[in-house]
């Protein structure tokens, strides 16, 4: 009788995932664009209270990919999610709350669901929270508190905080003023293809600040950034080519031309 019950049991189980849906299944489905297949095993998932599956539909109904658009549909399946700890949809709805996109803008909210993706390692919120310290939305304005969260976000690799802490440490918040680690900073990012960073590096080149003064360097950043119509340096750029000789400025375009970005893993 006992044999009997274990094997009943078993059969349930059994059964039980089949219809539960794969969320890895789904996973390789979406990345071979089969969207009709990526929706029907994380729905099942879903329905079966997978987080996992929950965040990727909601990515499919926030983007309209395999599905028409749906924020709000998005934004139900980001909160089943976040519940229950998944902090990709954590970070969505912090991203979403701070920015308004889809729901009422809300501060407060945006920092509660990043504080809590943050907290679990999520790169992208703790540079999300970092920014609400720093601007002193929805929580008090603590620059020490920023740089703490911009410093874990971009020792992950995430050229937009590596920015970010550049522009603290070139402005002294939070931290003391050193415009030597600004510019290493700036640099990090600018070679990942992060254009703004670009053109700070081609700033402090031309000016020598944290730097030593170097006209071609100064010139070459300030290409790579303009390239991306990042508008400082394509202000700049012909009164710095002005500063060359003669040939250089060309020399320079052509190898900006065929720079390539460094690829780096974020953690």
């Amino acid at each position: 009788m006992r044999g009997f019950q274990n094997a009943a049991v078993l059969m349930v189980v059994s059964v039980g995932m089949v219809w539960a849906g794969d969320t890895a299944a789904g996973m390789k489905a979406f990345h071979a664009k089969d969207y009709a297949t990526a929706y029907k095993e994380w729905k099942a998932a879903a329905d079966q209270g997978d987080a996992n599956a929950e965040f990727n539909l909601g990515m499919m109904f926030a983007r309209g990919i395999g599905v028409k658009q749906d924020i709000a549909e998005a934004m139900r399946l980001y909160h089943l999610a976040a519940l229950q700890g998944n902090a990709m949809a954590q970070y969505r709805l912090g991203f979403r709350y701070a920015h308004g996109w889809g729901v009422q803008q809300d501060f407060g909210a945006a920092s509660r669901w990043y504080q809590m993706a943050a907290e679990q390692g999520d790169g992208l919120a703790q540079m999300g929270i970092a920014s609400l310290y720093e601007d002193g939305y929805g929580v008090g304005q603590d620059y020490r508190t920023a740089v703490e969260y911009y410093r874990l976000a971009a020792a992950k690799g995430i050229p937009e905080a590596q920015f970010d802490l550049g522009q603290m440490a070139e402005k002294g918040r939070g931290m003391k003023r050193d415009l030597a680690e600004a510019f290493s900073l700036y640099m990090q990012a600018a070679e990942q293809g992060y254009a703004p960073a670009q053109e700070k590096v081609g700033a402090m080149y031309g000016a020598g600040l944290g730097v030593t003064a170097d006209a071609s360097k100064a010139y070459f950043w300030s290409a790579l950034a303009a390239n991306q119509r990042e508008k400082n340096a394509e202000r700049r750029l012909a009164a710095m080519a002005a500063r060359l000789p003669g040939g250089e400025a060309s020399r320079l375009n052509a190898t900006a031309k065929d720079w390539k970005p460094v690829l780096v893993s974020v953690k």
